[in-house]
């Protein structure tokens, strides 16, 4: 419970550091790197988009009128990214949230 608490946090934490570039693609990267700096071992693609439409749901008042909607493919594309990169680069990374994004960003936009 606790974890699922400080992960909520986390990730709308990093969520708002990118308030000034809020796209689909920069959101579900900060969500990504907050998940994975507190894994001790790489998930799957399916277990890291899980927890990201997890996220975005418990995130959103049921009363809310402008519901964010998640993009599954634009989420993929992103974690795609994210495994693509070497395990020791990840590693490196889950350290490092802003770092992390910017990497993750960077493959993304390689990517297409």
């Amino acid at each position: 419970m606790k974890f699922s608490l400080l992960l909520l946090l986390g990730m709308t934490l990093s969520a708002s550091a990118l308030a000034a570039d809020d796209s689909p693609e920069n959101i579900y990267a900060s969500q990504l790197c907050h998940i994975v700096g507190g894994e001790t071992a790489t998930m799957t693609e399916d277990q890291y988009i899980a927890q990201m439409k997890d996220y975005i749901a418990r995130s959103q008042s049921p009363s809310a009128m402008n519901k964010q909607s998640f993009d599954e493919d634009t989420a993929r594309e992103v974690v795609s990214a994210w495994m693509e990169l070497g395990d020791d680069e990840r590693n490196k990374l889950r350290g490092n949230e802003q770092q992390c994004e910017q990497t993750v960003m960077t493959q993304f936009q390689q990517e297409d």
